[in-house]
């Protein structure tokens, strides 16, 4: 006969998931709305874009667009869905805090950030389609820079203080859809929302001019992917990822105005433009290579093209941006482990970014390693993720500012078993 409190139980279970959802989700704009970066370089472009690869990725460098697994909900390749377990529901949230040293003409600061870095739950809904929906940050704004500028004509100097905040997050909806036992095909459509904050202060004598301009954006945009795997050498499979999306623009209106601190006159008020910005074109490629579901090694090469971009038809200084990404994840539990240890999941990868900006002619470009480690929660319910990020951005040349950083991310990956009909024999 059937059991009705294990089917009263899996019900209690889904309402729990859905509660903790939507108490979250209640949350999080909060949480994104704060400050994740304190990066000086955020002030150009839509800010600092979000790290490639998140959850378990962050511990192998983020080469992910030929990962599979079946417990993990891919973003970066939606066609990696097709191989989720189909008999769980697999709920995750992640959070990051970054430790960075501002370096800059032999001055140095120390700066910390902590943000929620995703929320996703998904689950397979036929034989051949699964599905799964994200919340997380596409940008993130944050640096406050104050310089002693030289008045034209004159030996007076003025104060100039440029401070910013925000960012832009993203509603995600993907599917993967199962072609064949081999090729897999996804799609991610992706709602842009949020806001990046800039404001200027000029002190002159008694004078202060105070401007606001705000940068309002919200607009539908996605991406398709795929996944080919075969085994092509004797107990390796091969992978191969691919992932593209179009150039789109999508709608934005930005809101400016300027008064005059110290007599309260209102110079210009609520100036509003009103029209889009480009998300750019962007390709990628993966390449991985696994042995018996447990050892998994990657590389990834990503190119967006921001070079030709517009922010509301005006042209913009960015340049394409190029990312190399390899990995590796190594499962030590043969089904049989009894040491802890040999019950977990190591990660180690590394990264080179060329960013998407230039200052003073110099690239912005990024490098670093990362380590990475899973370890399993009882009776199968889930996995803690630990990813720890070194890396360096910027640069020490023409005066400017090189961020020496550590990011550390957690990540945890909930598993519940709701398609099985429990019984009594």
């Amino acid at each position: 006969m059937q059991c009705k409190n294990n089917k009263l139980f899996s019900v209690s279970m889904k309402n729990l998931y859905f509660t903790i959802l939507l108490v979250l989700v209640s949350g999080v704009h909060v949480s994104f709305a704060q400050n994740n970066t304190s990066s000086p370089y955020s002030r150009y472009g839509l800010g600092e874009l979000e790290q490639v690869g998140v959850g378990r990725a962050s511990g192998f460098g983020g080469a992910s667009l030929s990962y599979r697994n079946k417990s993990y909900l891919s973003i970066d390749n939606p066609a990696a869905l097709a191989a989720i377990d189909s008999l769980k529901f697999i709920f995750n949230v992640g959070a990051s805090s970054k430790i960075s040293k501002l370096n800059q003409s032999g001055d140095s600061d120390v700066l910390y950030d902590n943000n929620i870095r995703r929320i996703s739950l998904g689950f397979r809904i036929s034989p051949e389609v699964s599905t799964a929906v994200s919340l997380m940050p596409y940008s993130s704004v944050g640096y406050n820079i104050s310089t002693l500028e030289r008045v034209n004509g004159s030996v007076d100097f003025y104060e100039r203080i440029l401070s910013g905040s925000g960012g832009l997050n993203q509603f995600v909806i993907s599917n993967g859809v199962a072609i064949t036992d081999k090729l897999s095909l996804g799609v991610n459509a992706v709602y842009l929302f949020g806001n990046n904050t800039s404001n200027e202060t000029i002190t002159l004598s008694s004078t202060y001019n105070y401007t606001v301009e705000e940068l309002i954006s919200k607009g539908i945009y996605g991406n398709v992917g795929l996944q080919y795997k075969d085994n092509f050498f004797k107990g390796w499979d091969v992978t191969v990822g691919a992932k593209f999306q179009p150039k789109i623009q999508v709608a934005a209106e930005k809101k400016e105005s300027v008064t005059n601190s110290s007599s309260g006159t209102i110079i210009d008020d609520n100036t509003l433009s009103k029209g889009s910005f480009d998300v750019p074109m962007t390709y990628g490629f993966g390449l991985g290579f696994s042995k018996n579901e447990r050892l998994w090694i990657g590389a990834d090469y990503l190119h967006e093209q921001w070079s030709g971009t517009k922010i509301l038809k005006e042209a913009t200084d960015l340049v394409d941006r190029d990312r190399f990404s390899l990995g590796m994840e190594y499962d030590a539990n043969d089904g049989y482990a009894r040491k802890f240890l040999k019950k977990m999941t190591y990660r180690m990868g590394a990264f080179y970014d060329s960013g998407y900006i230039k200052v003073d002619g110099i690239a912005i470009d990024s490098y670093g390693v990362s380590l990475g480690l899973g370890i399993p929660m009882a009776q199968q319910k889930g996995m803690l993720n630990i990813g720890v990020e070194f890396g360096s951005s910027g640069s020490l040349s023409s005066n400017l500012i090189r961020e020496d950083y550590t990011r550390i991310t957690i990540d945890f990956n909930l598993f519940e078993t709701w398609f099985v009909k429990r019984k009594y024999q």
